[in-house]
């Protein structure tokens, strides 16, 4: 963490090696966190100190936890490469932190896709099946619905009220609502002439994609 002032360092934490994914800020019993993926773990530090307060143990094949923790009220949903979709909350008793368990669903899984909250659902792309998307009951865990195969080796999917901007790697833009059976599409767009990997940026009613 830097100082927004001076750029000096405020505080590191020194454990395994870095993941792909983001952290993300969550706030549990009065308590401000930096939750995120490294190498093999998925681990919370202190937002103000940089402490370690829990650490959970998450391996993937090749070595490659690609995945932001998604926040769903006080429960914390994550995946990983053939690792299945989970959800825990973070218990405290006597002063240690502790992940626990919610719900787990193995039927899908995710690999660099990262999920998005729509009301009471969790929207993303599983790797299996050559990319299918997804969606699951956030409170339980329950599969709503999955697409036919083939969609996408990779989306980059953001919401906007009740819509989803998903840009596929095959550089078409997908405008959907998640619907009670699937993917309700509003627009497609072709916003590339090659692939597109990286994720737009939104700036006003502009989006800009790099292919």
């Amino acid at each position: 963490a830097f100082d927004v002032n001076t750029g000096a360092v405020k505080w590191r934490w020194d454990g395994d090696g870095p993941g792909y994914g983001s952290p993300i800020v969550a706030e549990f019993d009065g308590t401000r966190q930096i939750i995120t993926f490294t190498q093999d773990n998925l681990v919370g530090v202190s937002a103000s100190t940089g402490a370690l307060l829990w650490k959970r143990r998450f391996e993937t094949n090749y070595t490659q936890n690609c995945i932001t923790p998604v926040l769903y009220g006080q429960t914390v949903i994550v995946s990983g490469l053939d690792k299945g979709v989970t959800a825990f909350k973070l218990v405290k008793a006597n002063g240690q932190w502790n992940p626990v368990d919610v719900w787990e669903n193995t039927e899908v899984s995710m690999y660099m896709t990262n999920g998005v909250i729509v009301h009471d659902t969790f929207v993303a792309l599983s790797h299996k099946n050559s990319g299918q998307f997804f969606a699951l009951d956030a409170r339980t865990g329950k599969t709503i619905w999955k697409s036919a195969p083939r969609q996408a080796t990779n989306a980059a999917i953001s919401r906007a009220g009740d819509l989803l901007f998903i840009l596929k790697d095959d550089a078409e833009l997908l405008i959907a609502r998640s619907g009670a059976k699937g993917l309700e599409t509003v627009k497609t767009y072709a916003v590339a002439d090659s692939a597109t990997w990286s994720a737009p940026a939104v700036s006003g009613r502009r989006l800009f994609v790099k292919d």
